[in-house]
């Protein structure tokens, strides 16, 4: 008795009951919990350490990570009889309520949005690592293979990548550019992106702190003009893309990989988003007005249910 009125004590905690509806969905480690939920690590360490303890979560290693999980003991599977029976020891001290605690989780509000940062951070796990995860379609593909075999056929050209972040997309810009700029208002992910550069050896990249709209370069300086996942941080995405144009020489290509329209309001405080993406009429709109021709603009095929699909657009400065 005393255990059960521990672990339901335990359960009277908003962080660890969204931690538990996550890890019931699919087992995660400790940095994929706290990017979802944007708590301290340390904090989300001690919730899954008591949960650990409690018995209502279990711990898998997969190489060099640790993944917590839901017990096999807490799975419960119905039997002919309608009965309620767990596939291991159900001993434990909520094995008699897990039912009607799951249901709740499933059918409870996600007012943090917690979800759709769940597919998120899966979705990263496949693109860069983290573990192994069964939804990979082969073993060892990989989008960094494919863009490091680029330089085989692409000529040599000067690249600016607008909104370079931690510089992920400027290094792998590098591997086929004779030189590459990344230019990025916040300091720290600068810094970041220099390191990326130092641990990969790459000395045709240069990383600038700025905002895309100050920049002062003269006209046409580059071959080449990246938007990452960038320009619906812009408050004025136009002037960015007008910005782009004249840093480019005369055939200078852009290319724009954006998110289309969505409704995950969240995004806006959480990671400072002043777009809620962008329609492909509103993209093909503003590279018009930008003076932008040989427009082309695809949305990405993604997988079904995602709350965020992606917009491809290129064009070419006259």
């Amino acid at each position: 008795m005393l255990e059960l009125a521990n672990a339901l004590k335990l359960l009277g905690d908003e962080t660890r009951l969204r931690i538990l509806r996550l890890i019931v969905r699919e087992p995660l480690n400790v940095s994929e919990v706290t990017s979802i939920l944007g708590l301290a690590q340390s904090g989300i360490s001690r919730h899954l350490s008591l949960l650990r303890n409690a018995g209502l979560v279990s711990e898998r290693r997969e190489g060099v990570w640790t993944y917590y999980q839901v017990p096999a003991s807490l799975h419960l599977e119905r039997g002919g009889g309608g009965e309620g029976r767990a596939d291991g020891n159900s001993e434990g001290p909520l094995g008699p309520v897990w039912e009607f605690v799951r249901g709740q989780l499933s059918s409870s509000e996600d007012p943090f949005s917690d979800l759709p940062r769940l597919v998120e951070v899966l979705r990263q796990r496949e693109n860069f690592g983290g573990g192994l995860s069964a939804k990979l379609l082969e073993p060892g593909q990989s989008w960094f293979a494919w863009s490091r075999a680029l330089h085989f056929l692409l000529p040599e050209l000067t690249a600016i990548d607008l909104g370079c972040g931690d510089g992920t997309i400027t290094v792998e810009i590098s591997r086929f550019a004779k030189h590459v700029v990344g230019i990025d208002s916040n300091p720290r992910a600068i810094k970041a992106a220099w390191r990326r550069a130092e641990r990969e050896r790459r000395e045709n990249v240069e990383f600038r702190e700025g905002r895309i709209e100050d920049l002062r370069e003269p006209e046409g300086s580059y071959h080449l003009a990246v938007f990452s996942q960038s320009l619906h941080h812009m408050e004025n995405p136009e002037s960015g893309l007008r910005t782009a144009h004249r840093l480019l020489l005369p055939g200078g290509r852009l290319i724009v990989v954006d998110l289309a329209p969505h409704t995950q309001h969240w995004v806006r405080e959480k990671l400072g988003h002043h777009h809620l993406g962008f329609s492909q009429e509103e993209m093909t709109g503003m590279l018009d007005s930008s003076q932008w021709k040989d427009i082309f603009l695809e949305e990405v095929h993604q997988r079904r249910g995602e709350s965020f699909r992606v917009i491809l657009a290129s064009a070419l400065k006259a």
